[in-house]
């Protein structure tokens, strides 16, 4: 009886140790998995912390209202106003100052821009001959335009633009932009007020050479206009006239950053009534049809709008990848938000989260939203 008894006793003291141990060991479980679940939180937060977002200069502009006796537009922000020219050679032109490459350029007309160098050679010695007439040496000193398109046009742009500084007092302080080195990549239909009789009337996709020799791309539109022919032995003594100019333009491969900023800006632009009257007034009735000027900024405005929408995009992706690989970054997109960003070149090596990840080709076209620059904070960033 004393051994059954005993028995049971162990049993017991038996069961109650497995019970003790179940209930340890189960407890131990949910103890380790709360450490695992916060140390998973603690990391999550970390990569989360641990990135940085530096606001790029085109996600900081903002637009703010411009007025002059002239026209209204909307300005971005800390931007340099130029105006100079009277009537229908009015000239505007708005500037970044820390790189004068980002810029919105706009020029009612120029002219005159001859047709070739015979009839420059013709017009100097008349201007010779006059005793130094200043009627003739408005032709005399003339650019010759021997290729009569746009892009004919914007290859000769800083030429033309130091004749008009020569012109007129009003422009000679003017700080033009500087085109050197243009070149077209591709061209599109434009809907200018002045297509119907133009000879060319383009809107370009380019690049090109700016101040302090730094690389610049935009769009660029013209019309020139054959103001007739005038033969005298044999040598076309005429002119060609140049409206609808206007050019928005970036640091190259930023384009696609500024983009929507420029194109906001170029289309507020509204000319006052009293201005586009006193304009009329004092112009020929051939110009006047130039003189629908806010009509001719919506022109502008979609003309830009069709040229970037049917734009090869293939292009942009080759750009892209090439100033990345040369500036040392690599491209990753938020998969929350979609929202691209520009980081250093490794920053997918270091980086163990999830939702920042590699963009696709197609990306590239797309512009770096708001926030540029993605790297890891320094104590976490390996070396």
């Amino acid at each position: 009886m004393n051994e059954n008894k005993k028995s049971k006793i162990w049993m017991i003291i038996a069961l109650i140790a497995i019970v003790i141990i179940v209930i340890l060991g189960v407890m131990l479980l949910n103890n380790n998995k709360k450490e695992s679940d916060e140390v998973g939180k603690t990391e999550k937060s970390a990569t989360k912390e641990d990135v940085k977002i530096v606001a790029n200069e085109a996600s900081k502009l903002t637009l703010e209202e411009y007025k002059t006796d002239n026209f209204t537009m909307k300005k971005p922000t800390g931007w340099t106003v130029e105006t100079g020219g009277t009537g229908i050679f009015y000239v505007i032109r708005v500037y970044d100052p820390q790189n004068t490459n980002n810029q919105v350029y706009l020029m009612l007309k120029v002219q005159p821009l001859l047709k070739n160098t015979s009839a420059k050679t013709s017009w100097q010695n008349y201007y010779s001959m006059s005793g130094n007439n200043s009627q003739y040496k408005l032709f005399a000193d003339a650019v010759v335009l021997d290729n009569p398109t746009t892009e004919g046009f914007y290859k000769k742009f800083d030429e033309i633009s130091t004749y008009l500084s020569s012109l007129e007092p009003t422009l000679s302080t003017m700080k033009f932009p500087k085109f050197s080195n243009f070149t077209k990549i591709e061209e599109f239909e434009s809907s200018a007020s002045m297509k119907s009789v133009a000879l060319d009337s383009k809107v370009l996709r380019g690049t090109f050479t700016g101040e302090n020799s730094k690389e610049g791309e935009g769009l660029f539109m013209a019309s020139v206009v054959n103001f007739g022919n005038q033969y005298q032995g044999g040598v076309d003594m005429g002119y060609y006239m140049i409206y609808d100019i206007m050019s928005i333009t970036s640091a190259k491969d930023e384009f696609i950053d500024y983009k929507d900023i420029l194109l906001e800006s170029v289309n507020s632009i509204e000319f006052t009534d009293s201005y586009v009257k006193q304009t009329i007034d004092d112009s020929n009735a051939q110009t006047q049809k130039a003189l629908e000027l806010n009509a001719s900024m919506q022109k502008a405005f979609d003309s830009y709008m069709s040229a970037w929408e049917n734009r090869q995009k293939s292009y942009d992706i080759m750009s892209q990848k090439q100033s990345d690989a040369t500036l040392g970054y690599e491209r990753v997109y938020d998969t929350d938000t979609g929202e691209i960003y520009k980081a250093y070149n490794g920053f997918t090596d270091d980086y163990t989260g999830e939702r920042y990840q590699t963009i696709t080709d197609n990306m590239y076209t797309e512009k770096v939203t708001g926030l540029s620059l993605i790297h890891i904070s320094e104590p976490t960033r390996p070396y």
